[in-house]
């Protein structure tokens, strides 16, 4: 029914534009237009060598405006992009900045491509650790831990204190500040965790309600179904241990308790998310008031 109106509407407004004089090329300029301004919040632009990538326009924000299309995507690890899948993050969404959240270890085992008129930003969210994320000793390490779910919420409350997430998101903000043309894409390993914390601010900052804020980071379980499934499917070939294939899940996985707990971390230290963005990141309220005039319609 909605691809019905879609195309009925389509089909009005150019009869009314003949009429009007215009010939089939501005018609067709129209319709071209009118298709890339319809983009469906959360979905997940679908390409060859990455999972987990999406353009946040169309989510409704501030006094009832929405979000620019092809202007802020979240994104997991891109090491992977075909030709074609760089073809179309630069030509359809005029991809002009990444943002990579990594660590240096990370960035090294599984390097970006060189995008050509691509600006290229490591801003490393986390300290680099060395940590092993080897199959043998991540089974080892969940065989210990008494709640695997309290590392991620761990985590997320660190994005709001460690002095080194801090700088990193401060870092980023002034990345969508000095953006003049085209896209600002930002990514982790799997664009969930310090992907999905940067992303609930982005959403936070232009005025996003709470529960899409939680919509939008839940989808990761969505868009990272297969690979979740095939890492415990390989997991479960080694081990038959509960905990162990629990714990796993519950790492793979992205659940409302994780991006609450950063939230909680908020308000206990600043008050409230604005109060954040502006005393935690440094953001003053023109600031805020750019980025709502940059990135909604």
């Amino acid at each position: 029914m909605n691809k019905f109106v879609t195309v009925t509407g389509v089909i009005v407004v150019s009869s009314s534009l003949l009429l009007a004089g215009c010939n089939p090329g501005d018609i067709d300029s129209f319709a071209a237009k009118q298709t890339q301004n319809q983009v469906k919040p959360g979905a997940q632009i679908k390409l060859d060598g990455a999972v987990n990538i999406r353009d946040l326009g169309g989510y409704k924000a501030a006094n009832g405006k929405t979000i620019k299309p092809h202007k802020l995507i979240r994104a997991a690890e891109l090491t992977n992009l075909s030709k074609d899948d760089i073809k179309k993050l630069t030509a359809t969404y005029k991809l002009a900045t990444i943002v990579d959240f990594r660590t240096d270890s990370e960035v090294k085992a599984k390097p970006d491509p060189t995008i050509k008129h691509v600006d290229y930003i490591h801003d490393s969210i986390m300290k680099d650790n060395g940590a092993s994320t080897s199959m043998a000793d991540l089974m080892k390490s969940l065989a210990t831990m008494d709640n695997p779910e309290d590392f991620l919420i761990a985590a997320n409350k660190s994005f709001v204190t460690d002095p080194q997430s801090i700088a990193g998101y401060k870092l980023f903000f002034q990345e969508l500040l000095d953006n003049k043309n085209g896209a600002v894409l930002w990514h982790c390993t799997a664009g969930k965790d310090r992907t999905g914390f940067g992303t609930a601010l982005v959403l936070s900052a232009l005025g996003v309600k709470q529960d899409t804020i939680m919509k939008d980071f839940l989808l990761s379980n969505k868009y990272r179904a297969a690979e979740n499934k095939q890492t415990l499917d390989a997991l479960a070939k080694q081990t038959d241990n509960k905990k162990v294939l629990d714990g796993m899940k519950a790492i793979l996985e992205v659940r409302p308790a994780y991006l609450n707990a950063a939230f909680d971390e908020i308000k206990a230290k600043y008050g409230s998310t604005d109060a954040f963005l502006k005393k935690g990141l440094g953001l003053s309220s023109k600031d805020i008031q750019k980025l709502q005039k940059m990135y909604l319609q």
